[in-house]
């Protein structure tokens, strides 16, 4: 595996969830790490904070490719991970267009402006929900069938990637991380909304939760993402990063609930079913043991815990942007 020791790394959407999981863990590493933020004169990112000393935060955003020259030209990375995306996948239907221009026109900026640099290996991070309604595990070799506009966004930039590889001989390799969990995930996500509401006491409203999902520690996700940009001769390579254990949503309530001495009840089938559903979804991570010697270090159990314990505390800080209001249902 290839050092990060001093390695020039260039990371967007490293004030995102994953994102900021992977820059501390390229800190701890010793890359000199520079990072893509579309916010950065209004407020300094707050899961950045405890690193702002040691990393530089450049303004910029995806969609204006003069902006990503320029920082592109500034930086001169020797690795790129590129995270930056709209990530939110029901809000995708009536935001298409700003789905489309941050993914797939991002996604084209970024690379367009590395393209003449000598550049070690360009990450780019896909997600589970790009395969769609396919048969599982998922594994790679599958034929998507994406069924969000979200989800063909990510699939389109992901086929731009490799058509860069293909045709140039650029040394890119493509990741799909699923679903991650933990500290600091925006209260919009289906774990932090139920701990959250539990710690309220509010009503917790859900769909029957007969669908499956895999749910992963984001530091695991995190450090698969690293591994792909370090790990020598897997140019080209597309790798799903994933526990591989699925887990019904209701009973991922349950679960949790259960964790937190059962201060409410699931309220399972009080919303409707989707109309678009991805009925079980979980992956084959062979490629991520073989190719990057990655596998997850932490059970659901663990890393449910670490997240609750995390949140009990940010419940009590009366500004935190992890712990507002909630007005709607899981």
């Amino acid at each position: 595996m290839t050092t990060l020791e001093d390695a020039r790394v260039l990371v967007t959407g490293g004030s995102g969830f994953i994102g900021s999981q992977v820059v501390r863990q390229l800190v701890d590493r010793g890359a000199e790490v520079h990072v893509i933020s579309s916010a950065v004169s209004s407020i300094y990112p707050d899961r950045l904070i405890s690193v702002r000393e040691v990393i530089t935060l450049h303004e910029g955003n995806l969609t204006d490719r003069t902006a990503v020259e320029k920082i592109v030209r500034q930086v001169v990375p020797s690795i790129v991970y590129h995270l930056g995306a709209y990530t939110h996948v029901g809000k995708s239907w009536q935001r298409v267009d700003e789905c489309f221009a941050t993914n797939v026109q991002g996604t084209i900026n970024l690379l367009e402006s590395l393209d003449e640099m000598d550049y070690a290996r360009f990450v780019n991070i896909g997600t589970s929900e790009i395969y769609g309604d396919v048969d599982v595990p998922f594994r790679e070799d599958a034929n998507p069938v994406p069924v969000s506009p979200y989800a063909v966004s990510k699939y389109a930039a992901e086929m731009y990637a490799r058509l860069v590889h293909d045709s140039r001989g650029r040394p890119i390799v493509r990741i799909r991380p699923f679903n991650a969990y933990g500290p600091w995930q925006t209260p919009d996500r289906i774990i932090p909304e139920i701990i959250v509401r539990a710690l309220r006491g509010q009503d917790l409203k859900m769909t029957s939760g007969t669908q499956t999902r895999e749910f992963n520690f984001v530091e695991d996700i995190a450090d698969g993402v690293v591994r792909a940009g370090t790990t020598n001769g897997i140019d080209g390579a597309l790798i799903n990063i994933g526990c591989g254990e699925e887990i019904s949503i209701a009973d991922l309530a349950r679960r949790i609930l259960d964790l937190m001495g059962n201060p409410i009840k699931a309220d399972l089938g009080g919303l409707p079913d989707r109309p678009i559903e991805i009925w079980r979804m979980y992956c084959d991570n062979t490629k991520a043991r073989e190719l990057l010697g990655w596998e997850p270090r932490h059970p659901l159990d663990e890393g449910l815990e670490r997240t609750i314990a995390w949140y009990r505390e940010e419940i009590g800080k009366p500004d935190s942007p992890f712990i507002p209001g909630f007005a709607h249902g899981v």
